[in-house]
């Protein structure tokens, strides 16, 4: 609640020409209507009442994620702007080495593209990386051509026809080379293994961890920290480090 709560304020006047403040969408914070509200949602809203989370005096640009798959990802790594101390890198697990969001469904995950599918999704979605589709040539080859401190990818090589296409950044990754659901692919902490003939990939398998862009709170992890007997102050800490809880209202 803390979080949704300190989104909100944080979002106030942002959209302010359009008679609104923030809208109920993944871009800002997802609300599935009055019918997906809960009474321990609302028990969560009543008990911090007017909290929300600041650092030095100013509430936080909260961000957060479904599942980190055991280690949060630094903001500047993902998004535009100045490294924020209270969103760097952190780690998810408890003194065993188990991550706290092992419980959630996309813990871990596979996606496998034949290869005919492999090109037909990249030139798909090759305006994401300012690309026509024809710019992207036929995979002789895909491998990861960078990675952040934390592994998870950071840039793409997609080479083939004797040229080499690069896709960088996070988004980039992530909605180019999209699931077979049509969705984003689930993170970019991932590897990939390509299997070629005459050439060109006849087949592509990544497996990787984690659901979301990793930045901020993980929401698997949250609930794992607290069945471990965390209370809330306690996880929004170990997520945003150096913040401090603060009643507005």
């Amino acid at each position: 609640a803390d979080i949704s709560r300190t989104v909100a304020v944080r979002s106030l006047g942002r959209y302010r020409v359009r008679g609104y403040d923030l809208v109920g969408t993944v871009s800002d914070q997802a609300y599935g209507g009055v019918v997906s509200e809960t009474e321990a949602g609302w028990a969560a809203v009543r008990a911090t009442r007017g909290e929300v989370l600041t650092y030095n005096g100013a509430v936080i640009e909260a961000f957060f994620h479904s599942t980190c798959g055991g280690r949060t990802e630094a903001v500047e790594e993902v998004f535009s702007g100045a490294p924020q101390v209270y969103l760097r890198s952190v780690s998810d697990r408890d003194p065993a080495g188990t991550a706290y969001c092992a419980i959630s469904p996309r813990f871990r995950w596979r996606e496998e593209w034949a290869g005919e599918d492999l090109v037909r999704v990249l030139r798909a979605n090759a305006g994401i990386a300012k690309l026509s589709g024809d710019q992207i040539p036929v995979p002789g080859d895909l491998q990861v051509g960078a990675r952040s401190p934390t592994g998870r990818v950071a840039e793409l090589m997609v080479s083939g026809g004797g040229r080499v296409v690069p896709l960088g950044g996070n988004k980039v990754v992530r909605q180019v080379l999209r699931g077979a659901d049509g969705g984003w692919l689930r993170s970019t902490a991932f590897s990939v293994q390509a299997t070629r003939s005459g050439g060109r990939i006849v087949r592509l398998v990544a497996e990787g961890g984690g659901n979301g862009h990793g930045v901020g709170m993980c929401q698997w992890g949250a609930v794992g920290r607290a069945r471990a007997g965390f209370s809330y102050p306690d996880i929004l800490s170990a997520y945003f480090p150096g913040t401090e809880i603060r009643r507005l209202f």
